[in-house]
């Protein structure tokens, strides 16, 4: 089992006394993503995964992923969990190391927290811009969900809510995983 002092060190995040994290230095602030889960009771499901890309759709960084899908592979022995999140950040080709750095348990339900600290994957700053936050699930087997958000990074803070895709369309048929999307970008020195 991870501490949760080593998976925020693994992270490049900075945690404080009493739970509170803050930006990495150097970084122009930090994001809060904020969703609902649901737990399916079924096989096939529940497994997400919460990235940001850049504007143009270039991988910035993975703040979670199920471990099942991640650290265990299991997207090799299910190819339609998450296929988005795995194409995007390259999982194939990470080392254990780089997946330990966001790979976790099944999230308990309700209502989740991450923090972004405004950093690649290689845990340098970005440059102030618009970055997208995506939440991908697995319902059931091939149905998936896909959330989207827009989220500017810069001096001033932001705050923006994310769409929904399912995947295919009648997937929205087959259970609520991920609800209520959210973000929020704070700037450094707030």
């Amino acid at each position: 089992m991870k501490k949760p002092g080593v998976w925020a060190a693994l992270s490049g995040l900075l945690l404080l006394a009493g739970g509170a994290v803050w930006a990495q230095a150097g970084s122009p602030g930090r994001v809060q993503i904020r969703y609902t889960l649901n737990r399916l009771n079924r096989i096939a499901s529940n497994q997400i995964a919460v990235w940001i890309e850049g504007e143009s759709g270039r991988y910035v960084k993975t703040l979670f992923a199920t471990d099942f899908m991640a650290r265990k592979k299991g997207f090799l022995r299910r190819p339609q969990c998450c296929p988005e999140w795995v194409q995007a950040s390259g999982l194939a080709g990470m080392t254990d190391r780089q997946i330990d750095a966001f790979s976790a348990a099944t999230q308990k339900p309700g209502r989740i927290t991450l923090i972004w600290d405004c950093t690649d994957s290689q845990g340098k700053p970005v440059p102030p811009g618009v970055y997208v936050y995506k939440i991908e699930g697995s319902i059931a087997w091939e149905k998936r969900v896909l959330w989207t958000g827009r989220i500017t990074v810069g001096k001033t803070p932001d705050s923006s809510e994310a769409k929904a895709q399912w995947l295919p369309e009648d997937a929205q048929n087959a259970g609520v995983l991920v609800r209520e999307v959210s973000a929020r970008f704070e700037p450094s020195g707030r």
